[in-house]
């Protein structure tokens, strides 16, 4: 590890406790922030575990990032950024599957977003600058499956060590890099149009809706329609609900460009790549089956903190 960053990591591997998966960071410049979550192939225990965090949120807060300027003399110099604390979590109800995160051995987390706002505001323009992950504990884990705990709540376990994520990832940038339109503005998309449909292919519309406008207090919810419209044979259909999910993005429209929507402490994309499994696509709430006329209609909470943290 570079001598230079070494006094600002509080968590290595050698941190780890024996007995909990091992896992790491990496983070990539493409254009936008990918920081890639990944769990070692060769774990004493091949169990799976579920997990409760992200680099979104809980890594920019209590300086998990820190932000270092290229010096003109060869150093790096830690540049101050305003904290966002978020009170930490003792527990999370879980609802639904995608409220946890799980990693088997050899699998990977990535997850795309810009570089918070607050960081930004910190960027000088001609300088160079360091990201650097200082490493954490993250206390609420459990081994199993996302369906196990459906409907139960995730608490930290006191009877195991909390996961230690090291530190030591680090990705370099300029400002220009960094303020440069593809990193921080929505690339237009051309949308689907009803003639773009693969013939013989099922027919599905989709449906978002929600509140016009939002009071910074208060819960909000929004909610997609899903209709099956039929196709060819009209037989029922099943697909995985997460080709939906991973189409949403939040934006905010600023000076007549789209620009995406942070949080407290950044804007996601998320993308699993976990090793192969088989499942009862029947049983498991990751498959959705319609038949024609039928419709899948889910609904969540818009979080309140979107909006009582811009800056």
């Amino acid at each position: 590890m570079d001598q230079q960053i070494g006094s600002y990591i509080k968590f290595s591997s050698k941190d780890r406790y024996p007995e909990t998966p091992c896992i790491q960071l990496e983070i990539k410049l493409c254009p936008l922030l990918q920081y890639t979550l990944s769990r070692s192939t060769h774990d004493d225990d091949p169990r799976p575990f579920v997990f409760i965090w992200s680099p979104l949120n809980d890594g920019y807060s209590r300086d998990g990032f820190i932000l270092l300027r290229h010096t003109s003399g060869g150093k790096l110099e830690r540049v101050h950024v305003p904290d966002a604390t978020l009170d930490p979590l003792d527990m999370v109800h879980v609802e639904y599957p995608f409220d946890l995160q799980e990693l088997e051995p050899g699998g990977t987390i990535t997850y795309c977003h810009s570089l918070p706002r607050r960081y930004r505001e910190q960027l000088e323009p001609g300088e160079t600058y360091e990201l650097v992950w200082t490493g954490t504990k993250i206390p609420l884990w459990d081994w199993g499956v996302p369906s196990d705990y459906v409907g139960s709540r995730l608490t930290a376990n006191p009877t195991q060590p909390d996961l230690i994520l090291p530190g030591g990832a680090r990705v370099t940038f300029t400002y220009e890099q960094i303020e440069s339109p593809a990193f921080i503005r929505r690339q237009s998309t051309p949308p689907l149009l009803p003639s773009d449909r693969v013939q013989g292919d099922p027919i599905l519309s989709v449906e978002l809706s929600g509140p016009k406008t939002i009071a910074p207090e208060g819960k909000h919810c929004a909610s997609l329609h899903v209709r099956y419209h039929g196709g060819p044979t009209d037989q029922p259909i099943i697909f995985r609900n997460h080709v939906i999910w991973e189409l949403l993005r939040s934006y905010r429209l600023e000076s007549g460009l789209w620009e995406l929507q942070e949080g407290p402490c950044g804007c996601s994309g998320l993308f699993l790549d976990d090793p192969n499994m088989t499942v009862n696509v029947v049983e498991d709430e990751g498959f959705i089956t319609l038949k024609p006329g039928e419709y899948w209609s889910p609904s969540w909470i818009i979080l309140e903190d979107w909006l009582g943290n811009r800056r």
